[in-house]
């Protein structure tokens, strides 16, 4: 029972596997078109030898014919033969035997002297009495061997006195082709061995890099994004191994960033949260004994922790629907330089020891975007400003009106970003080796919102340096709110 079973996983393996169904396949081909090649060879080959020895038979009877048919002093057809066979036969012996036949269609001798004077009623004979020549292929009464004749008409005073026939064993020829098949057999498997191996050593090539690969995405199943899978071949191969490291690493480093998250994300949670209630188990057991300054103080860090934990969730929120699509803006005109002005009066006055410039320049700063989005998008930039710019420094709020396009700036020359770490800075999760409080999320954010208003944001910074932000919206055009005014109308008559 074993041994069955071992058999039949070999044999659901065999029948399974790419590189058996390649040597398979490949082999089959292979197989067909040598047996198509032979077979053409053969026939070719056959055609060859029979044909020239036919091709010969038939010039051989001729010529002997017409030269004794030209020789007219003989008193018969007996004559012919017996002169004929006087003469220099030495170039038909061991290849013809040549055979005389009166008009009985008796045999009257032959090149071997035999004269048997038996009736000879072959095809070729015939047809040598009624003048014609054919080629007659039969087996030889005599000795039994396969035999190729042709037969010519002797004339004599213009009546057929007899036949001339010549005849060759087709023995020879026959194991010569035998041979010759025999030959191109064992040089086509010969060849088939030879193909096989070469399409087992490339398979195996092809097969080899997909059994490594298949094995390192059980171990991704696994939940080790560690391993790696060996590129062996520049090609199509390897460049899905290059795809599948490359995925690799991406899911690794995502999961890194998760769990930095998930630990960035519970301590500032907590932070808020025990600011919160140790404020509220103080202010409840001290009700009547605290200053009416300490209750001021403490319920307003309960407040400032609370608007922190709902920025917070707030953040989390927006980035469930950038995840799920579902996030929705509406926009019409606004002017930018309005909602720059405005985030700029709620920040002008909360770090007095921060420098907040604003400077609006050109009067047509029209967009088509949602405003409460937009004012989102500022907010958080200049909270970042803030968060990364210390004491005494400086941060500006630009916005510049063109014809086609307004560009807004947020520069500041606060503790910049390092080098390495800027091509990341707008990753989801991504906090460089920054120790500020912070989830990850807020320029990833910023960056698919300014995305959804037709924008485009880029960042420069210098390390120790300060940190500029520019965003390039598209200007509103009038027309477009023209038509979008037809369609309204339109739409209200129907």
């Amino acid at each position: 029972m074993k041994i069955e079973k071992i058999f039949q996983k070999i044999k659901r393996y065999t029948d399974s596997s790419i590189q058996t169904r390649m040597i398979k396949n490949f082999g089959l081909i292979m197989a067909v078109t040598i047996a198509v090649l032979e077979i053409m060879i053969i026939s070719v080959i056959y055609n060859y030898y029979y044909g020239g020895v036919e091709q010969i038979l038939k010039d051989r009877v001729t010529l002997t014919a017409e030269f004794l048919n030209k020789s007219s002093n003989y008193s018969s057809s007996y004559d012919k033969a017996r002169t004929l066979l006087g003469m220099s036969m030495s170039s038909f012996e061991n290849k013809f035997l040549v055979q005389f036949i009166d008009s009985d269609k008796k045999l009257i001798i032959d090149s071997n002297g035999f004269s048997d004077n038996i009736e000879v009623n072959t095809p070729d004979v015939e047809a040598a009495f009624q003048k014609k020549i054919f080629l007659y292929r039969g087996v030889s009464s005599s000795t039994g061997e396969k035999i190729l004749a042709a037969s010519r008409p002797l004339i004599r005073y213009n009546t057929t006195d007899g036949v001339i026939r010549f005849v060759v064993s087709l023995e020879k020829v026959d194991t010569e082709i035998k041979n010759f098949v025999i030959a191109s057999i064992v040089l086509c498997m010969i060849i088939v061995g030879f193909f096989l191996f070469t399409s087992s050593l490339i398979s195996t090539s092809i097969v080899e890099p997909i059994k490594k690969l298949n094995s390192t995405a059980k171990e991704f199943a696994k939940g080790n994004f560690n391993a790696s899978a060996e590129k062996t071949y520049n090609d199509e191969i390897g460049q899905l191994v290059d795809t599948i490291n490359f995925m690799a690493n991406e899911i690794k480093n995502t999961e890194k960033l998760k769990v930095e998250f998930v630990s960035s994300i519970s301590h500032e949670l907590r932070t808020p949260l025990t600011s919160i209630k140790g404020w509220s188990e103080t202010l409840q057991m001290s009700e009547g004994y605290m200053k009416d300054s300490d209750v001021a103080t403490g319920l307003n860090i309960i407040s400032a922790e609370a608007e922190r934990l709902s920025i917070m969730v707030e953040e989390l929120l927006d980035f469930s629907r950038f995840q799920s699509n579902s996030m929705k803006v509406i926009k019409k005109p606004v002017n930018i330089k309005d909602v720059i002005f405005q985030v700029y009066r709620q920040f002008s006055n909360k770090r007095a020891n921060i420098s907040l410039k604003c400077d609006l320049k050109g009067e047509d700063t029209i967009i088509n975007a949602d405003e409460n989005r937009l004012k989102q998008i500022y907010i958080n930039l200049v909270t970042n400003s803030i968060k990364f710019t210390k004491e005494g420094g400086e941060i500006e709020l630009i916005a510049i009106g063109y014809e086609d396009k307004i560009v807004t700036v947020v520069k500041d020359n606060g503790i910049g970003i390092k080098a390495e770490n800027l091509p990341h800075i707008t990753e989801k999760f991504y906090k460089g080796t920054s120790t500020m409080p912070g989830n990850g999320l807020g320029l990833s954010i910023v960056d698919e919102l300014v995305k959804l208003q037709d924008g485009v944001m880029t960042i420069e910074s210098e390390y120790e340096v300060g940190t500029k932000i520019t965003i390039v919206f598209p200007a509103f055009k009038e027309e477009v709110l023209e038509n979008d005014e037809i369609l309204e109308d339109i739409n209200g008559e129907l």
